[in-house]
Order: structure tokens, then C-alpha cells, then sequence
């Protein structure tokens, strides 16, 4: 004869029920529905507070009713009314739901689990079919089944086997169902363990996604290196060619530790009173605006915006508020030039300084 080690309870019982004889007739756990669309139910806060207080294991459950900000208040409300991680709940489904069931509760699963819950399906056993047992399974979904009159479903973690009789001193209709995989009836870990091994197939939490996926975005092509803020939307980093994917945000980010280094060639920086030698003679003078002083070779032909001076030369930059001056001291000649930019906008022309003797 099947035996019930869990009930799940709604409104629809009285907050008098003797949890304690329950638990005296086998019952380890309950189930407690706490929502159903955008409000609580009446009297989740009492079975929750008298099943705990006799000494069972308290879950939750959430009915669907397809409402605006249904996700987002069943979040609130498993808060406030302090459902702890580790616990399991579960999204009810059932009736008419317009849409894909998988899609709906995958949004749940992943909201739910970014809270720490461990996440649960219950819906009957027809209604199952409409999912795909191996994700379910790989994502660690906890499945409670309703089939009534019927046996055992092979793919049920947790079976509810009738609704229509009492238990114990408890006489009107009850859910109760047989925990199979042992989950429920053990006491849930108190602590919270953050995962470690990179490899592990871990529930998306919101704000950390991070994951080979497919852009939502209007970029198209196969899968890519995306992030998720919200755990939903993602955001391309990698595409399928190879090539990185900046933002705005990214840029900003970046800009501090790029302008440094924005008048360097290949990574030389001349800090004041460093001296940097640049050979390159493509060197575009115009872009060296960080103060310092550089040992540098100029070509007309190659390079842009230099004094007519063909070979080696020292370019000393100096920097104060607006304006940046450029002084070339050629090596051959020992012409100097001088110029200079306010605003970041235009530069004077080269002019040379002569030296009377």
C-alpha cells in the first residue's frame, strides 16, 4: 500500500489542521502553495509557521495564473515570507496556459534558482508530456507528478498519488504524495555553497551570465561568447568569426587604462623624464601627446605632421591644463622646432626656433 511521507497544502485547508498527527502518521515534509498569480494565499504564512513548528520539513509552491509581474511577485513573495535557499520550490502548472510550458517555466527556473531555491515542476502526469524529461533532469528540476489512481510515473522525483481522501485525524481531501527521490524529507543545507569548478553545469544566476549562447540582439550567426545581466538577455562578447564585441560601457571601462599608452608605438611608453625610443618612422606626431621625452627617428615620406627633419631627433612633450607643446631637437643639424595644440583640436604649424650666435 502506497504511503505518504509529504502533503502539499493551499488555502483551500483550514490553518487548524494537527500537523503534529500527520507527522505522527508518516508525514515528514509539506509543500506549501504560497501564491497564485499576483497574490498570496490566505493561510501560507500560518501552515508554514505551525508545519514548522511541528517539527516538518517546510517547501513552497507557486500556482501560475499567466498575470503581468507573476515572476517577479512570486520572487517577492517566497522573500517575505522567508523561504530560506536550498528549500525546493515548485512552479505549478496547470488548466489552460497560453504559450510554451517550457519556455514559462525555464523563466521561473532561472529566477528562482539565482535566489538559491532549489527549483520543482509539479503538474500531472498528461501535462508532462509537454516537456523534455532529459533537460529537465540535466538542469536539476525536481519533478512532482500528480497521477491519480494510476502507478508510479518512471520519470517522477516525487509522486502524488491521490487528493481525494484525509490522513490521520485529518478527514477532508488532502494532497499526498510519496517523496521518491529523498530530497524533500531531508533537512535542507543551511549553508550556501558557491560553485568552483568551472566545468559544472550550473542554474543562471541574474546579473552573472556569462556563456556560450545565442545573441538576442540583431547580430546574426551561430553560437557565441555572450553576457547576461538580467539572465535573459544576452549580450554578444565573442562572435562566431573570432572577433571581440565592445559596448559603450566596455569602452569606458577600458578608456582608463588605454589613454596612457594612446601616444606609445608598439607599448613604449616615455613617462617625464623617461626617455622612450621610437624607431618607426610611420610615427604620427600628432597623436604623441603624453608628457615626456622620446628618442625619435621622423621620415617625411612615411611618417605625418613632423618637422622637415630627416633622421633621428629628441621630441619633448610637455603638457599644462589645455595645452600640449611639442619641441624636436634635430640630430644632425641641431635645428629645434617648436609647436603647439590647445584643446585637443588643431595644431600650429612646425615653426623653427633660430639661435643667433
Amino acid at each position: 500500500m502506497t504511503a505518504a511521507n509529504v502533503v502539499d497544502v493551499s488555502e483551500w485547508q483550514p490553518t487548524s489542521i494537527d500537523w503534529a498527527n500527520l507527522k505522527a502518521n508518516g508525514v515528514k515534509a509539506v509543500v506549501v502553495r504560497i501564491g497564485h498569480g499576483v497574490t498570496r494565499d490566505d493561510h501560507a504564512a500560518d501552515h508554514i509557521a505551525n508545519a514548522t513548528k511541528a517539527g516538518l520539513i517546510v517547501h513552497a509552491y507557486h500556482y501560475y495564473e499567466g498575470v503581468d509581474g507573476e515572476l517577479q511577485y512570486s520572487v517577492n513573495n517566497a522573500k517575505s515570507l522567508n523561504i530560506q535557499p536550498n528549500v525546493f520550490y515548485f512552479l505549478d502548472m496547470e488548466g489552460t496556459i497560453a504559450g510554451s510550458w517550457p519556455s514559462i517555466f525555464e523563466s521561473f527556473r532561472k529566477q528562482w534558482a539565482g535566489y538559491g531555491w532549489n527549483t520543482g515542476l509539479y503538474c500531472s502526469l498528461s501535462n508532462y508530456a509537454k516537456f523534455d524529461n532529459a533537460t529537465l533532469v540535466k538542469q536539476g528540476v525536481y519533478r512532482l507528478i500528480a497521477a491519480w489512481g494510476s502507478s508510479q510515473p518512471s520519470n517522477a522525483d516525487m509522486w502524488q498519488y491521490d487528493s481525494k481522501t484525509g490522513l490521520g485525524s485529518y478527514t477532508s481531501a488532502l494532497d499526498k504524495d510519496v517523496d521518491i527521490a529523498g530530497k524533500l524529507i531531508k533537512e535542507p543545507d543551511s549553508t550556501v555553497v558557491e560553485p568552483t569548478d568551472p566545468n559544472g553545469n550550473y542554474t543562471i544566476k541574474p546579473g552573472a551570465f556569462v556563456g556560450f549562447d545565442h545573441s538576442t540582439t540583431e547580430l546574426q550567426g551561430g553560437e557565441m561568447l555572450v553576457a547576461s545581466p538580467d539572465g535573459q538577455n544576452k549580450i554578444p562578447k565573442l562572435s562566431p568569426d573570432g572577433q571581440f564585441l565592445f559596448n559603450n560601457n566596455d569602452g569606458d571601462n577600458m578608456w582608463a587604462l588605454i589613454k596612457p599608452k594612446i601616444d606609445t608605438i608598439k607599448g613604449e611608453e616615455g613617462n617625464k623624464g623617461d626617455a622612450g625610443a621610437i624607431s618607426d618612422k610611420s610615427t604620427d606626431f600628432n597623436n604623441m601627446t603624453s608628457e615626456g621625452h622620446y628618442d625619435i627617428r621622423f621620415s617625411p615620406n612615411t611618417g605625418k605632421n613632423g618637422p622637415n627633419e630627416v633622421n633621428w631627433g629628441l621630441l619633448d612633450v610637455k603638457v599644462a591644463g589645455r595645452m600640449v607643446v611639442q619641441t624636436y631637437y634635430g640630430d644632425i643639424n641641431a635645428n629645434v622646432y617648436v609647436r603647439n595644440c590647445r584643446d585637443g583640436t588643431t595644431w600650429t604649424a612646425w615653426r623653427e626656433i633660430k639661435f643667433w650666435s
